[in-house]
């Protein structure tokens, strides 16, 4: 009885293809003449990389930073209007003078998303103010409304504040208001400055 020749290898198909000169992933055939069917099979590999991501967002969307300012007014009891200029009346009574009251600048928003498994994690530096014959970091106070907190406790740190955390997948938003403290009429005259720098970093 003849038998009919089947085959179904990779090795083969392997080795024809290189002789041909074309690298193949994988190839396979099935050969016959008769039955029962002859097949061949190649297996396709799928890979999807989803990057891992996330996003802050405090203040504006304008590069550099928002930046927040207080102007600490300094007057007394008998006080007129008070305008810039020079050798104007000044209606004192020769009580000492006083801190007016203290505006603080509006709410900052804030927004943070990631999809890393573990959340995420926010956290801040802050420099201390320059020069320093001004205000300190502990005379700014910071309010947290819903939402995201702010980082640590109601007055800024140089480093060490505990960090905010946020979940996977959900956007969250909040509102922090930063106020200003302490004695100014202590403080020297002049314009003092720092920066706080957030990161947002996956959990």
């Amino acid at each position: 009885m003849r038998k009919t020749p089947r085959l179904l290898t990779v090795a083969a198909g392997a080795a024809l293809a290189m002789a041909g000169g074309v690298a193949l992933a994988e190839s396979q055939y099935g050969y016959g003449t008769g039955t029962p069917n002859v097949t061949a099979q190649a297996h396709l590999n799928l890979s999807v990389t989803v990057p891992k991501l996330i996003l802050l967002r405090v203040g504006a969307q304008a590069g550099g930073g928002d930046t927040l300012n207080w102007t600490a007014p300094i007057t007394w009891a008998t006080a007129p209007a008070i305008t810039v200029n020079n050798n104007q009346a000044a209606n004192w009574d020769g009580t000492a003078p006083t801190l007016g009251t203290v505006t603080n600048p509006a709410a900052v928003p804030v927004y943070a998303w990631t999809n890393s498994s573990g959340g995420g994690s926010l956290s801040y530096t802050a420099a201390a103010f320059a020069p320093t014959t001004g205000p300190l970091l502990a005379n700014i106070g910071v309010a947290s409304g819903a939402g995201l907190a702010h980082p640590g406790g109601a007055t800024l740190v140089a480093t060490g504040a505990a960090a905010s955390t946020f979940a996977t997948g959900t956007l969250v938003t909040g509102t922090w208001t930063f106020s200003l403290t302490g004695t100014a009429l202590t403080w020297t005259p002049g314009t003092y400055t720092t920066t706080i720098i957030y990161t947002a970093t996956s959990v």
